[in-house]
């Protein structure tokens, strides 16, 4: 019985991580107005594109 509580709480974690991710800038961002803790998620140590680094910031720094 406590496997299917682990294996279903698991699951359900990987399910709201994946909604979080494939949800609509937009309405995540407002998402973490209503709830801050939720910012340090939708950062998750990435770079959002190039408009949202200002530039070189995301670009490749490795030596060749």
């Amino acid at each position: 019985m406590w496997q299917e509580l682990i294996v279903g709480a698991i699951v359900l974690v990987a399910a709201v991580s994946l909604a979080w991710r494939f949800m609509p800038a937009g309405l995540r961002s407002k998402l973490m107005r209503v709830h801050p803790s939720l910012a340090p998620a939708a950062r998750g140590g990435r770079c959002g594109g190039c408009s949202a680094c200002g530039g070189d910031s995301c670009s490749d720094t490795r030596k060749a």
